[in-house]
């Protein structure tokens, strides 16, 4: 699979990103005078426009790369929303993109850190270390940024992971009675197309979790809730049969990079 690169930086992308969401519904008029209106699902699409500055070589070179690869708009890759969050049902836990070890119990409805009651409390009633996850189909040796409010009636540990083909990748972390966000971010040496995230706690404890978010950059940015849909898209387009770059100079290079990602349903 080709993916938009990322930056040297572990960055997605710069500011400014302008993005705009396009829906489409197709409306009937009936000889009666009366007005059908259906939603064009297969019409939805999201644009983003990238202002890009100060591009390395190498930076140029793999996004150079990737447009050749693609011949312009004429193929699609994958793209990785850089002001979005990268997981489905951020605050439901019960749904299938969540997978649970068998020794977990959720309990949703729980009051929240936002003054609401959409966290969710998790008991481990296993043996032993258990976890809750979700996969992305993401390249795993991208940075990203793992992050969930968190908080126990008993002051414990709880660890936020990260697991690819190369194995998984842990951080720990103290949590009390006061809500406090986690945040971890690591990037590894991995080739793998799949990633997953998730939070493990030890056997006989409870933790309530709240707003969990991965974004492909190195820092936690304002929580995204999402539900159905995510910042992970499988099938995008440049926007234009040219790669409009300019280079001021050796490792200096700038331009605008558009591109189109279908939504599907």
């Amino acid at each position: 699979m080709l993916y938009f690169p990322q930056l040297a930086t572990g960055a997605a992308g710069q500011f400014p990103i302008k993005r705009r969401v396009v829906r489409r519904t197709v409306v009937n008029s009936t000889l009666d005078g009366r007005m059908v209106k259906l939603a064009d699902a297969g019409a939805s699409h999201v644009d983003w426009e990238l202002e890009l500055t100060g591009l390395t070589g190498e930076e140029w070179g793999a996004l150079k790369a990737l447009f050749e690869a693609v011949e312009g708009r004429l193929k699609s890759f994958a793209f990785l929303d850089p002001i979005d969050n990268l997981l489905v049902w951020s605050e439901d836990l019960g749904q299938d993109a969540w997978e649970k070890d068998a020794g977990l119990v959720l309990e949703a409805g729980v009051a929240d850190p936002a003054g609401t009651t959409r966290a969710t409390r998790i008991a481990n009633y296993g043996g032993t270390t258990e976890a809750v996850r979700q996969e992305l189909a993401a390249p795993g040796g991208y940075q990203y940024c793992l992050s969930v409010w968190a908080r126990s009636s008993e002051a414990g540990e709880v660890w936020l992971v990260r697991s690819s083909t190369a194995g998984p990748v842990r951080k720990q972390f103290k949590v009390w009675s006061a809500w406090s966000r986690l945040v971890f971010s690591t990037k590894i040496e991995d080739a793998s197309e799949t990633v997953s995230f998730g939070l493990e706690l030890e056997a006989g404890r409870t933790v309530e979790v709240f707003g969990f978010q991965v974004e492909p950059q190195r820092g936690a940015t304002k929580y995204k809730k999402t539900s159905s849909r995510a910042g992970v898209y499988g099938e995008a387009f440049f926007q234009g049969d040219a790669l409009n770059l300019t280079s001021e100079g050796p490792g200096e290079h700038s331009g605008v990079v558009r591109v189109r990602a279908r939504v599907a349903g």
